[in-house]
């Protein structure tokens, strides 16, 4: 890639694994969904293996595996999807998650001031509605951090959906992604869109794996899904950024 800057760089981030840490309410409430269906829990280290924000999602090949086996696109069957979310809503006002929101990552506030400051305008995707721009932007002071959110109206289906959506709305010519997770199904999905050209206009889509203890995923699982590249912290990520030419060497 060549060292100067695009039309625009945008440094897209994840809700569940780059600036909050729910990892562990996901296995709280993954665990009392799976035994109303008869199914056995699982150990945080499966969960690693499996879970990809969305509970319907990850959590209908488990609970209805039958269905599954016989046809995998079930998994974007609205009524399936819907009775999966009831649960988890249940389960997750039970134990006070719809009004207390989890930890910031690690770093989160370093991390999108540096990033600002080396020129990358940062963009929030979430699998979850509008209401967590409000309830973890703007009361924890990070409103101002991100100039645009791509919720689950971007999201629903697939992860695609909402980096193609920031790709058509932008105006510029040629823009570039660069999309950090520590979910492989968001590493896949911008892998998938790696090189893009419509009309006219080009996208550019460069995948970073963030493996730490709050990740959704595991590092395994994170480097089987081929990330461009990997890092461990988020106070890695400017200079990781800076020496593979994607920002300015004079960069903080």
């Amino acid at each position: 890639m060549s060292a100067s800057m695009p039309t625009s760089t945008l440094l897209v981030r994840t809700m569940s694994d780059t600036v909050e840490t729910d990892i562990r309410r996901v296995h709280v409430i993954a665990n009392e969904v799976l035994p109303r269906y008869n199914k056995r829990p699982l150990s945080f280290e499966q969960l690693r293996k499996l879970a990809d924000g969305p509970f319907d999602l990850f959590l209908i090949p488990l609970v209805f595996e039958s269905d599954y086996q016989r046809d995998p696109s079930v998994i974007f069957n609205e009524e399936k999807r819907q009775e999966i979310r009831d649960h988890a809503l249940e389960i997750a006002a039970k134990h006070g998650y719809d009004t207390t929101p989890p930890d910031l990552v690690p770093g989160i506030e370093a991390s999108l001031r540096s990033s600002r400051e080396a020129g990358l305008v940062n963009i929030l995707m979430t699998t979850g509605g509008r209401r967590f721009k409000h309830q973890a932007m703007e009361e924890r002071g990070l409103g101002k951090s991100f100039e645009d959110i791509i919720d689950r109206e971007q999201t629903y289906f697939r992860k695609e959906q909402g980096i193609y959506h920031l790709f058509r709305q932008r105006k510029d010519k040629f823009l570039r992604v660069i999309l950090i997770s520590g979910t492989s199904s968001y590493i896949r999905a911008g892998n998938n869109l790696e090189r893009l050209a419509v009309v006219g206009k080009r996208l550019e889509v460069f995948t970073v794996a963030l493996a730490t203890d709050h990740s959704y995923n595991d590092e395994e699982t994170l480097l089987a899904a081929k990330p461009k590249m990997i890092i461990h912290g988020l106070h890695e990520l400017t200079p990781a950024l800076r020496e593979r030419g994607l920002i300015p060497a004079s960069a903080a």
